[in-house]
C-alpha cells in the first residue's frame, strides 16, 4: 500500500522526540512492505525530491516570515503573526495538494503540522483520502505547544486569542478517520476541549527500533545520573542543576543537549558535567555510564522519547509527574516519580535511588529493559494500520 506521511520536520531537520517517532514510523512501515511518500519542509526555498528504496521525500519551504526552526530568533509579536500565516498557509496547502494528486496514496498519516500549515487536513478531506493523525503535544490547543507548570491559567493558555485559535484548529482538523494518542493524558486533554468527536481514538504507545547491539542488564551502579534533551528552562534542566549544586549531591550529574538555558556557572562544578550536544551513536556508551536518567520537565509532555530510549539501554528513569511522562514509569520497579518543581519530593526519590544496593539496582535495570521490549515496532505497525 502507498502511504503518505506528512510532518513539519523530517530528518535531518529535527528538534525533538516527535521527529524521531516520525522517522521510526516511516522505517517500520517500509519494513512491512509499504511504499512511503514523505512530505516535509526545508529551510531553503524551492521543491526538493529525494528517492530511496520504497521511499520518496518531498521537501519545500512554506511561505512565511521565517522557517519553523528559527522561531527562537524572533519576538512574541513576530511569532504571533507567523502563527496566523501558518494556520492559513495557502501556499503549503497547494503544494501538498499537488503532491497528493500526483502520488495518489491510499492512506495519509499526519504528525505535527505547525510549520507546514494547518490547512493540510482540509486538503486531505477535499481529496477524500483516508486520514490518520498522530498527536505529539498540545499545539492544536495552544499555539506554542507548551503548557508550563503554574502557568496553566495564564493568558497564553486560556486567553481570548488562544480560544479563537483552538476553535479554528478544531474546524480545520475536523474528524480524521483515526487519531492516535501515545498517552492517556494527551487523549484526556484533547477530549476536554472536544477535539475529534467523531474520530476513532486509539491509545498507542510510541515504538522503539531494534538495536544493532545486544543490551545487557546492568550489574552495578556508577553513582552517576544524567539529563538528555533540550537545554531549556521549561525542561527543568536549570532547576535540576541548581538543586544538585545547592544540596551538594554526592553523585555525578551529566547534562547532554543544546538550547538557550545558560549553564555556564555549573561547568566548574566537580559533580556536574555539561557536555552539550552528543551524536546518537554515542548514546549506548552514555546510558551505560549512568544509573538513572532524570526527566525534570516543568512543561506538560506527552510521552518523552528519551524515557523509552533509556529503558531500552536498561537504564531506569526518574520522572516529574507532569503530563503523560509518568505513565511510562512503574514506581519502585522501572524508576521513580516526583512532583514537578518540588525540591523535597525530588530529593526523596533521588536518595531512594542513591541508597539502592547493586542487587536492588540490577532489578530496576532488568525491569526497565523488559518494559522497553514490549514496545515492538512490528506490533506498533500492525496496531497502527488496523481498522
Amino acid at each position: 500500500m502507498k502511504i503518505c506521511v506528512i510532518s513539519n520536520l523530517y530528518k535531518p531537520h529535527t528538534r525533538g522526540g516527535a521527529e524521531r517517532i516520525v522517522e521510526l514510523q516511516v522505517d517500520g512501515l517500509k519494513n512491512h512492505g509499504h511504499e512511503l511518500v514523505v512530505i516535509s519542509t526545508k529551510p531553503e526555498g524551492g521543491l526538493k525530491v529525494e528517492k530511496n528504496k520504497n521511499e520518496k521525500i518531498y521537501r519545500f519551504k512554506p511561505l512565511n516570515l521565517f522557517y519553523y526552526l528559527e522561531d527562537y530568533k524572533h519576538n512574541a509579536f513576530v511569532r504571533a503573526i507567523w502563527h496566523v500565516l501558518d494556520t492559513f498557509n495557502l501556499y503549503s496547502a497547494v503544494r501538498v495538494m499537488i503532491i497528493l494528486l500526483k502520488e495518489k496514496p491510499k492512506l495519509v498519516i499526519t504528525h505535527n503540522l505547525k510549520g507546514i500549515g494547518l490547512l493540510v487536513p482540509v486538503v486531505i478531506k477535499l481529496l477524500r483520502k483516508n486520514h490518520y493523525h498522530v498527536l505529539h503535544d498540545v499545539q492544536l490547543s495552544v499555539p506554542s505547544g507548551l503548557i508550563i507548570k503554574n502557568e496553566e491559567n495564564g493568558f497564553l493558555q486560556v486567553g481570548f486569542p488562544t480560544k479563537i485559535y483552538r476553535f479554528i484548529t478544531k474546524i480545520l482538523f475536523g474528524n480524521p478517520k483515526k487519531v492516535i494518542f501515545p498517552s492517556v493524558w494527551l487523549k484526556d486533554y484533547h477530549d476536554s476541549f472536544k477535539f475529534f468527536k467523531k474520530s476513532h481514538k486509539q491509545l498507542l504507545r510510541n515504538p522503539l527500533p531494534k538495536l544493532d547491539s545486544y543490551i545487557s542488564i546492568k550489574e552495578k551502579k556508577n553513582n552517576s545520573f544524567g539529563y538528555i534533551g533540550q537545554v531549556e528552562d521549561y525542561k527543568g534542566v536549570k532547576w535540576l542543576a541548581d538543586i544538585w549544586d545547592k544540596k551538594k549531591i554526592e553523585a555525578e550529574l551529566v547534562i547532554i543537549g543544546k538550547g538557550e538555558s545558560d549553564l555556564s556557572e555549573y561547568k566548574k562544578q566537580k559533580t556536574i558535567k555539561v557536555l552539550g550536544f552528543q551524536k546518537k551513536k554515542e548514546f549506548e556508551k552514555i546510558f551505560q555510564g549512568m544509573d538513572f536518567l532524570i526527566v525534570p520537565s516543568l512543561c506538560y509532555e506527552n510521552s518523552p522519547t528519551v524515557i523509552l530510549e533509556a529503558m531500552q539501554y536498561a537504564t531506569p528513569v526518574i520522572v516529574a509527574n507532569i503530563g503523560g511522562a509518568a505513565e511510562l514509569i512503574i514506581p519502585g520497579e522501572t524508576g521513580y516519580i516526583f512532583e514537578p518543581v518540588d525540591d523535597k519530593s525530588f530529593i526523596e526519590v533521588l536518595y531512594s535511588a542513591l541508597n539502592l544496593n547493586n542487587q536492588e539496582y540490577k532489578e530496576f535495570s532488568r525491569n526497565s529493559l523488559l518494559f522497553s521490549q514490549k514496545l515492538d515496532m512490528d506490533n506498533y505497525v500492525v496496531e497502527l494500520l488496523e481498522n
